[in-house]
């Protein structure tokens, strides 16, 4: 008999059974987290069915054998049950009458220490009295039971559904038993054993590392002595399954009514070949199957058949670790889409860029509410009779050359103009991925492109344009930046301070000597373009606001300092550009994308989610635990698949 651990002791179930009912929670948890996602539910998975109906029920200090006799239609499974419960417990007929719901003997007072209803937690427990009861067809799923004398004190035996029968919920039936059980007692016949629903479920069997004994029933001896070694080797080929003890019964209908068939024990055979099939007499004396199954080592069949179930949990294929890779996958889909609608993926905005002068009026408006005392005084002073002085020259030089167009109005036509193609370039974006994007946004976007959308978007996005505070926006920034340039440059900040307040001693001087050096009023109206772009830099010297007017012009040469105030002007341009893509991306995602990206967004970010950990730590310990090899990255034993 294999032996592949030490008995477990009670330390370590009660260890694993804690393990086991942390997975479970952080598993229904996760379900629930991941209910966009429209994954299979948990309790059509098999591996999840072992969690639920073997591992949490049955990890318990004091182990129990659940054994399950199991076969196809009409080969003898019900007289195999009643000679191990050593009474006529079920019904037995030479016709092929088909058990339809599963039937278990318990020892006496096991109901006493033990929740049968959790055990068998997806079948309705009914006291079983009538031996034909099991074969009543019922639509829902009926475990009848009994307490038996006969048994020992941790020995469970039952009688299942056949599993080749013709009625699909015949097959669900006994899949739950199978789940269930830790030893089966596998009947077979020379019709039967090479049937496939029966390797089907046999190969499931063999997945979860279930225990099996192979009664190969009804034979005709000493006839079919040379044959059953070949029915053995065709089914333990096609199914994995690696038998503990094989028995062969002849075929006596008056014994088998009596409960007096004889159990032949035969050893597994190391080779067979066809040369090997010739009749031999019938060899050594007959078992009693019941006193060969009370004499087993349950412990250790406990062992195998629970961490055969934590393999199948394990599983990279088809476990608790497939799930996860799922999850992975469809989020990762999430993800892609929710990448997908981000407004530079869908239409790359080339937002126009703020004018010079709009920003160097709103920093020196900004600078003028930091003067104090007489450098205000005296700055405003100069500033008003200065814009006095120059008026009439402003006036003369409008009057000689064509306006330039006014900055701010030529600004929001250019911005107006960047969301009308941006919008039209949206829409064919959302088009075109609602015709052969994935199936996670078609339905979705099909919804937002129907009817009127573009036309409805387009009258709010003017209404909004309209009604946007461009000078509060542009004066915010300034004033954010500027205190960022304060925090972040306090020397150059410093600096400015004291030059604007020496320029305040020196500004009549200044402002007669830059008006007379440039030709006085007819050169201030008509200097090159050269010589216009020193008395900016000189006269907001002398302002106190040469911090961002020196960025008005290009400096590509001159001091340090004269770089770093072109820089920090960029950033003032960059900053409120930022801001005006901003608010047409909330537009757009108030008004048209909706709660679909933060949906999208959510979703994808599942992985990361503290069920999904938790699951993960789970599997982990409960590896550990076992002792497995495999860890829930690592492959499975190499079984065949269910």
């Amino acid at each position: 008999m294999p032996n592949s651990a030490p008995h477990p002791s009670q330390s370590r179930f009660a260890a694993a059974a804690r393990e086991a009912r942390d997975l479970h929670a952080a598993l229904v948890e996760l379900e629930q987290t991941a209910a966009e996602l429209h994954l299979p539910p948990l309790a059509s998975r098999d591996w999840f069915e072992l969690l639920t109906r073997k591992l949490l029920p049955q990890l318990t200090d004091a182990p129990y054998l659940v054994v399950a006799v199991v076969g196809g239609t009409n080969i003898g499974k019900s007289v195999i049950f009643n000679h191990l419960a050593q009474c006529q417990a079920s019904s037995v007929s030479p016709l092929a009458s088909g058990t339809r719901h599963p039937v278990c003997l318990v020892p006496l007072r096991f109901d006493d220490e033990h929740d049968l209803a959790e055990l068998f937690a997806e079948f309705e427990l009914h006291p079983w009295t009538d031996p034909a009861a099991a074969l009543e067809p019922h639509d829902e799923h009926r475990l009848y039971w009994q307490a038996n004398s006969a048994l020992p004190d941790n020995l469970l035996v039952l009688d299942t559904p056949d599993i080749d029968s013709d009625a699909p919920v015949n097959w669900l039936r006994a899949d739950r038993i199978r789940h269930s059980a830790d030893l089966l007692i596998a009947v077979l016949t020379q019709q039967k054993y090479n049937d496939a629903a029966v390797k089907r479920f046999f190969r499931c069997a063999a997945a979860e590392d279930k225990a099996v004994i192979i009664v190969f029933n009804q034979c005709l001896l000493p006839e079919d002595e040379a044959y059953w070694p070949l029915w053995l080797d065709t089914f333990m080929r096609e199914t994995g399954v690696a038998p503990m003890q094989v028995y062969v019964v002849p075929n006596d209908r008056r014994a088998a009514v009596e409960n007096r068939l004889p159990f032949y024990w035969r050893a597994l055979p190391t080779a067979v070949t066809a040369a090997s099939a010739a009749p031999r007499a019938i060899s050594g004396e007959p078992h009693d199957l019941h006193r060969d199954l009370a004499a087993l080592h349950f412990e250790e069949i406990k062992l195998r058949t629970l961490r055969g179930a934590v393999r199948q949990v394990l599983s990279p294929v088809a476990g608790a670790p497939a799930l996860i890779a799922e999850i992975r996958e469809k989020s990762a889909a999430f993800q892609k889409a929710a990448a997908a609608l981000t407004l530079p993926n869908l239409s790359p905005v080339q937002w126009p860029t703020p004018p010079g002068s709009m920003i160097v009026a709103a920093v020196r408006d900004w600078w003028r509410g930091q003067r104090l005392g007489m450098t205000r005084t005296i700055h405003d002073f100069y500033g008003t009779v200065g814009k006095g002085v120059l008026w009439p020259f402003q006036w003369a030089r409008r009057q000689l050359t064509s306006p330039p167009p006014e900055p701010r109005i030529a600004y929001r036509r250019q911005e107006w103009e960047v969301l009308l193609t941006t919008v039209d370039s949206l829409f064919a974006e959302l088009q075109r991925l609602s015709e052969v994007g994935n199936d996670l946004l078609r339905p979705r976007l099909e919804r937002l492109l129907a009817g009127q959308a573009r036309v409805q978007l387009m009258d709010a996005l003017h209404t909004a344009h309209d009604q946007c505070d461009f000078d509060l926006e542009l004066t915010e920034v300034v004033a954010q930046e500027m205190v960022r340039f304060r925090t972040e440059s306090p020397l150059y900040f410093r600096w400015l301070h004291r030059l604007d307040s020496a320029a305040a001693a020196a500004r009549p001087l200044t402002s007669m000597g830059v008006f007379f050096a440039f030709a006085g009023p007819v050169g201030h109206v008509f200097t090159n373009a050269a010589a216009h772009s020193v008395i900016h830099i000189v006269s907001d010297l002398a302002g106190g606001a040469s911090a961002v007017v020196a960025g008005e012009t290009v400096v590509t040469s001159g001091t340090d300092w004269l770089r770093y105030v072109e820089i920090r002007f960029r950033q003032l341009q960059a900053a409120l550009t930022a801001r005006r893509v901003d608010w047409f991306t909330s537009f757009l995602r108030d008004h048209l994308l909706g709660d679909l990206l933060a949906e999208l967004q959510h979703v994808g970010q599942i992985p990361q989610s503290a069920a999904m950990r938790q699951v993960e730590s789970s599997l982990a310990s409960l590896a550990h635990q076992w002792h497995l090899a495999e860890s829930p990255s690592r492959p499975a034993l190499d079984r065949p698949a269910c």
